[in-house]
């Protein structure tokens, strides 16, 4: 509305109502970014489970600093992250090695307020809402991994480009903008992905405006630094992974398929909102259809925004699918679309909730369930643990206080956090090859409802459980050797004093 046709009282209410609003809405921040905080701390106990103790061996097999670039090939290396793990060392208590994620986490969220503070009050303290209860945001914002890093360098990044293209930003923007592009490729390099889609949103913006040549040389312009701070750390990664020994290596892979990719996608849904959709086919329909609508019938007050929400949601689900792209069945590689849903829904509640009638109702019980089940999710992460890998370690140092050999049922990869643990507690732990050898077998357990089965004979028996979430951590089934049924014990002379690992061991998860 034109102020100038206002009366002088009319404009002068709306002046006190906007200024009023305004005071308020940094506090309220404030006070759910320290909600968001403890919410993250409380996630963050138990111990480090599989992908962050691997990360903690490689930290400190790499020696130092340098080491962490050219000797971890791996792709569970997350630069910061294992930088900050060597610094700190393997006998640091998990919540110190998580600290960087839940500082970043915990940042996320008066990020997402800054992103919608121009939208209105209401949008920017709904953001601050979403991101810091989201269970995908509280998950990531909790565990030593460079998720949270990167998701605050991707809003951070956000923040900037849309001031630059509003022409609220001067012109050294697009060298910090290449600057918070290299913070989150090396936290995570899967920071590519929201550098390239907004580089995406800037062309299409400028096109509209400008003509197709023109927008080129004006995306290069903004987003240039930013793309060549991706492409080079992606070529030092891999000419370091080349020149090694080893190559590159992956911790585990599993190929693409249309279920995998489906349940991803169910995953993501329900971990960033809360709700399961039932067929995991509904969640990929919901995503698809969201981002489609934005793109053909944007809502009018969305403005340019509308069109880079649906490049946020759709960009990376889209990709994968055309380039069916291995590893496809893990919601963490979707965390753009997380930030574009998150986002828009926190742009839909400023606008709806002051709108009377049903808008509002529906506004306010689409956040109230929110509410209800994100707390309900965010309890079960607390619960669990993360699959709880320490409590296998207890129960072994337990029933051997002198030592115990340790075999591993399947991928070798949840020997890891029982070695972490036992170097933290100064415990004989002996990875085992042959199940015959061994005092206790673990192994994953996929499913929280699988059947436990020992794969070994020889008087194995199960002795403990756990379960874990979809997002993270590795449920596990223990085994112990069962000496009444089994005879005389077969484990051999008690091992030296020193935590050593058997066989070469992976990570499943990136």
């Amino acid at each position: 509305m034109d102020n100038s046709r206002l009366s002088p009282l009319v404009y002068g209410n709306r002046m006190t109502r906007e200024h009023k609003d305004h005071r308020i809405v940094w506090p309220a921040v404030a006070a759910i970014t320290l909600a968001g905080l403890l919410l993250r701390l409380l996630a963050a106990h138990g111990g480090l489970w599989t992908d962050e103790a691997w990360s903690m061996l490689y930290a400190e097999q790499a020696r130092n600093p340098a080491g962490v670039f050219l000797r971890i090939n791996h792709d569970n290396n997350h630069h910061l992250i294992s930088l900050w793990l060597q610094s700190i060392g393997v006998h640091a208590p998990p919540l110190l090695a998580r600290g960087p994620a839940i500082l970043a986490g915990t940042l996320t969220i008066p990020a997402a307020a800054l992103l919608l503070t121009p939208r209105s009050t209401a949008a920017a303290i709904a953001a601050a809402t979403l991101f810091a209860i989201s269970p995908i945001m509280v998950t990531y914002g909790s565990e030593a991994r460079g998720y949270a890093l990167m998701i605050l360098a991707a809003l951070v990044m956000l923040w900037l480009v849309i001031g630059a293209f509003e022409g609220r930003r001067t012109a050294p923007t697009a060298w910090l903008i290449g600057a918070i592009a290299l913070v989150g490729m090396l936290s995570h390099l899967t920071m590519a992905a929201p550098v390239a889609l907004l580089a995406l949103w800037v062309y299409l913006e400028k096109r509209s405006t400008l003509g197709a040549r023109a927008a080129v040389g004006a995306t290069a312009k903004l987003m240039g630094p930013a793309l060549a701070s991706c492409a080079v750390f992606f070529l030092f990664v891999f000419a370091a992974a080349a020149l090694s020994p080893t190559g590159m290596q992956v911790g585990g892979y599993r190929r693409f398929t249309l279920d995998g990719y489906a349940l991803a996608l169910s995953d993501l849904v329900k971990w960033t909102f809360g709700p399961s959709l039932g067929l995991p086919w509904l969640a990929v329909l919901a995503i698809l259809l969201t981002g489609v609508l934005l793109l053909i019938r944007p809502p009018s007050w969305l403005g340019p925004s509308a069109r880079r929400y649906a490049i946020l949601i759709l960009g990376v689900p889209v990709g994968i699918a055309i380039e069916r792209t291995g590893n496809s069945v893990f919601a963490r590689y979707y965390l753009c679309s997380a930030i574009g849903l998150l986002l828009l829904f926190a742009d839909w509640f400023g606008h709806a909730i002051v709108r009377p009638g049903v808008q509002r109702i529906i506004c306010a019980s689409a956040l109230s369930l929110f509410l209800v089940l994100s707390a309900w999710r965010d309890w079960q992460l607390v619960e669990l643990k993360r699959g709880d890998p320490e409590r296998a370690f207890h129960i072994i140092a337990q029933r051997q206080p002198a030592g115990a050999r340790v075999a591993v049922g399947g991928p070798e990869r949840l020997i890891g956090p029982l070695v972490v643990a036992a170097k933290r507690a100064d415990y004989s732990l002996t990875g085992e090859q042959d199940c015959a050898r061994a005092d206790f077998l673990i192994e994953p357990r996929e499913l929280a409802t699988a059947t436990p089965s020992a794969p070994c004979s020889g008087g194995m028996r199960l002795i403990a459980t756990s379960q874990t979430t979809a997002l993270s951590g590795d449920a596990w089934l223990l085994y112990a050797r069962d000496l009444q049924r089994g005879g005389r014990p077969v484990s051999g002379p008690v091992p030296a004093r020193q935590t050593r690992l058997s066989g070469r061991a992976g990570v499943a998860q990136g």
